[in-house]
């Protein structure tokens, strides 16, 4: 079975999540997307999050009803800052028979050489990266450089920073996020002060 992982805050899963996990699944012939949300990434503030049990929620509503989607709640049980290796690590153990994939943004690859243990993920999983707009690569760690895949995705600009400054400003987030998740933001209150 090929799977990839996709992780991140979802901070709140959007429809660009959506597009390009199905994007990916398809280009690369993946059986499943397991959509991995972070307790806490290493690479931003705490605080900057909404609690996590509600990034859970929302990544399930957002993918529910794809039967190729997964959502793990790892991370989010494991507690503490959320480092991709570790969660690697696990799930290898778990599940040996599954070959895995890492799906990552051109963002993080750009930033990938500060992650914990980049080397030993390359080493691990091929990175399987979408392109993001006015968004590049950078120069690479010829190891990792050799284990990664773009994927073709459409270059969609969407961001969890801006529907978040949209919700705080009142502003619409209809068409930005899948409406099980809007209504999911406007029932809790999220995202209405700076976090």
């Amino acid at each position: 079975m090929q799977v990839g992982l996709y992780g991140g805050s979802f901070n709140p899963p959007h429809l660009a999540h959506l597009i390009i996990a199905e994007h990916v699944r398809e280009q690369f012939g993946l059986d499943a997307v397991w959509w991995v949300p972070s307790f806490q990434p290493p690479h931003k503030e705490r605080g900057a999050l909404v609690a996590p049990v509600h990034r859970l929620a929302m990544t399930r509503l957002a993918t529910a009803g794809h039967p190729a989607f997964r959502v793990s709640d790892l991370e989010i049980r494991r507690g503490g800052v959320s480092y991709t290796v570790e969660t690697l690590r696990v799930l290898q153990e778990a599940h040996p028979n599954v070959v895995f994939s890492l799906v990552i943004g051109g963002d993080s690859l750009r930033d990938f050489g500060t992650w914990h243990r980049p080397r030993e993920i390359a080493e691990r999983v091929p990175l399987l990266v979408y392109r993001r707009p006015g968004v590049e690569t950078g120069a690479l760690d010829p190891a990792v450089a050799a284990r990664v895949r773009f994927t073709e995705a459409p270059l969609i600009d969407i961001s969890g920073t801006d529907i978040r400054r949209r919700c705080r400003e009142g502003r619409s987030i209809r068409y930005l996020v899948p409406e099980p998740v809007r209504h999911y933001i406007e029932e809790h209150g999220l995202y209405r002060r700076s976090v």
